[in-house]
């Protein structure tokens, strides 16, 4: 029973086709609402996929979140932060005479750095126009800071969800979506939200 499930599923992924698997590249603005510890929250998300195979794509997600308790949260790939840091170190060592060897490593690091994405998703197409996905984001990071008090974080932050994706046309699409995030330091939150986007390239 159990080959003849993994056979069945083999053939689907065969067989199976969206109009959103045959564009590259997808750009999403998406509303976000949801509860973490006893606060609600809401805000937006602009978010880009690359899907370099039929099947899974990596993100990266840039996050505004507004949480009843006056904290708000902006949502980066943990690269955005470290990649320039390493970029400016290495180009201030061309400058040294001691760490001239090391500039070019430094920078190339933080160019690496910089294009790491917030995480991977996994895409199960269901019909011409309709697209399941999962996706695991576990490189981010929050800067949180309460409106209240004027103090300000910097956080290890991760979420992982699933998302229908509808294809409107050859480029434009509609999504609903359920998530999980995690700040360190608070409780993981649950939520949800819809987007609109823009899928476009060709494989």
């Amino acid at each position: 029973m159990k080959s003849l499930s993994i056979l069945l599923f083999s053939l689907l992924l065969n067989f199976a086709h969206s109009q959103l698997s045959e564009k590259p590249f997808h750009i999403e603005a998406k509303y976000l609402a949801g509860n973490i510890d006893t606060s609600i929250y809401n805000g937006g998300s602009l978010g880009f996929e690359w899907r370099f195979h039929k099947y899974i794509g990596v993100n990266y997600n840039f996050d505004l979140l507004y949480k009843s308790n006056q904290y708000r949260h902006i949502h980066t790939p943990m690269g955005v932060v470290g990649g320039p840091i390493l970029i400016a170190a290495g180009f201030s060592n061309l400058f040294s005479v001691n760490t001239a060897n090391s500039s070019g490593f430094g920078i190339a690091a933080g160019i690496f750095l910089l294009a790491l994405p917030d995480g991977v998703s996994f895409h199960l197409p269901l019909a011409y126009k309709w697209d399941l996905s999962v996706n695991a984001n576990v490189l981010g990071i929050d800067f949180v800071k309460d409106r209240n008090s004027g103090a300000s974080w910097i956080k290890y932050a991760c979420s992982f969800g699933a998302k229908g994706i509808y294809s409107l046309n050859e480029y434009f699409t509609a999504s609903i979506f359920l998530e999980t995030r995690k700040t360190a330091g608070y409780e993981w939150g649950i939520g949800g939200g819809a987007g609109i986007g823009v899928a476009f390239g060709d494989r």
